[in-house]
């Protein structure tokens, strides 16, 4: 699925032990559905109502940007026109 993200969904049980698995979902709510999917999967147990909150992180590759700085001090000395595009580059 084209919108679908790499999770890592973590929660804290009623013990103080943390929990996480990592899971691809389209929406937060999603990953939380199949991270639990997962834990129930090897063995934690919880009927839910121990549980406060779960914590999902959403990892993405990161985007690589190789600026260089004579081509950036170059830009800065242009002259430009006030726009949403100059403000954008500031």
């Amino acid at each position: 699925m084209p919108d679908e993200r790499t999770c890592v969904v973590k929660l804290t049980d009623e013990h103080g032990v943390e929990h996480r698995v990592k899971v691809r979902a389209e929406s937060v709510y999603e990953a939380v559905l199949l991270g639990l999917k997962r834990l129930e999967r090897v063995g934690w147990e919880s009927d839910g109502s121990t549980i406060g909150s779960v914590i999902v992180e959403v990892w993405e590759e990161p985007t690589r940007h190789v600026v260089h700085v004579k081509n950036l001090l170059s830009w800065l000395k242009t002259p430009r026109k006030i726009s949403t595009r100059r403000t954008a580059k500031s």
